[in-house]
């Protein structure tokens, strides 16, 4: 008789089970790697991982260039209401 892991209540929708292998196990399953690791070495291997720089599109860098220009010019705009802010009171 032929039993899958939906019969047994195994898992979720979408989840494959993992082949059982009496031999090497197969790392190029990212599962069956985060069972081998101990919780120290999960922790290391994602410490040592870094994304670096992302490729942005024109638009989202003009934003972020606006963004900038906005915020200059409103420490700006604080600098000389404080200083006249200052000069009032003496």
């Amino acid at each position: 008789m032929k039993s899958d892991s939906s019969e047994l209540g195994v898992g979720g929708p979408g989840v494959q089970p993992i082949a059982a292998d009496t031999g090497r196990p197969h790392l190029e399953d990212p599962r069956v790697v985060l069972s081998l690791l101990e919780a120290d070495q999960i922790v290391a291997a994602k410490e040592q991982m870094r994304f670096g720089r992302q490729k942005l599109s024109p638009g989202v860098r003009a934003l972020l260039w606006a963004l900038r220009v906005y915020v200059v010019v409103m420490m700006i705009i604080v600098f000389v209401s404080v200083l006249r802010a200052v000069h009032v009171l003496r």
